[in-house]
């Protein structure tokens, strides 16, 4: 919480931006110090084992453990980290180093080293129950109706997808250049977004850009591959369409 609050002071923000930060930080080793060793744990992805970075100076050890592991576990897993026949000199400085530690210094070492795994594996569980279960695709849409940036970036960074439709057959590019966001439009396209796809009434993003006369989202949908004369419903284009409003227009001026 103090990390949200130094980066993001007071304020406001979508709960996306907040949540996905939250997801960030949860993933980031857990840290600490004993002495002047330092180390960082880190919980692996999928099956992947615990890793422990430990410090000293210059000189640096990393080492698996296994899940769950007690403080016994935690000096196992180092000692067979040195006993590696392929690297049998490389980390003699951190191992004299630890050999000289006290009963007392040596146990408490191991200690802090066992409850960081074990909050680093908690810390992860949370991450992912984050990612799973909090509503990033709907958040995406929203974001791509409001032009809110970072909010649409914290989506696709949290997996949300932007080729997928909601109800209308509306992906969120749809979205975007039906609201003349057109600062959202190459961050969709870089993301993967279909500049061809139709919705459901058979639109292309660029028909709705040209149908509700947004000229700039009009353009970078065309910087970004879309094609002017990309037949839609009843194999109308949006430059039939563009051309049909201007008509419209000129005939109420007059």
């Amino acid at each position: 919480m103090d990390a949200l609050l130094r980066e993001f002071g007071t304020e406001q923000q979508h709960a996306s931006v907040v949540l996905a930060r939250v997801h960030a930080l949860s993933l980031a080793p857990v840290e600490g110090r004993s002495g002047d060793l330092v180390w960082q744990v880190r919980k692996g992805d999928y099956d992947r084992a615990t890793q422990v970075d430990l410090r000293w100076g210059l000189h640096r050890l990393t080492f698996d453990t296994p899940e769950n592991a007690s403080t016994l576990d935690m000096v196992r897993a180092f000692e067979r980290r040195l006993g590696d026949k392929n690297e049998p000199m490389a980390f003699s400085a951190i191992a004299d180093h630890v050999s000289r530690l006290t009963p007392s210094q040596h146990t408490g070492l191991f200690h802090d080293l066992a409850m960081a795994a074990e909050e680093a594996s908690a810390q992860q569980d949370d991450a992912q129950c984050l990612r799973d279960n909090a509503p990033w695709q709907a958040w995406l849409t929203g974001a791509s109706r409001a032009g809110h940036e970072a909010a649409l970036l914290a989506c696709i960074g949290m997996g949300a997808s932007v080729r997928m439709p909601d109800a209308s057959g509306n992906t969120p590019l749809h979205h975007a250049a039906r609201f003349g966001h057109a600062h959202l439009i190459k961050p969709l396209v870089d993301a993967g977004a279909d500049v061809s796809a139709l919705n459901g009434q058979g639109w292309a993003p660029l028909h709705l850009a040209s149908l509700h006369r947004h000229a700039r989202a009009c353009d970078q949908l065309m910087r970004n591959g879309a094609d002017a004369e990309q037949p839609g419903w009843r194999g109308r284009t949006p430059t039939r369409m563009h051309q049909r409003e201007r008509s419209y227009e000129q005939a109420q001026a007059l």
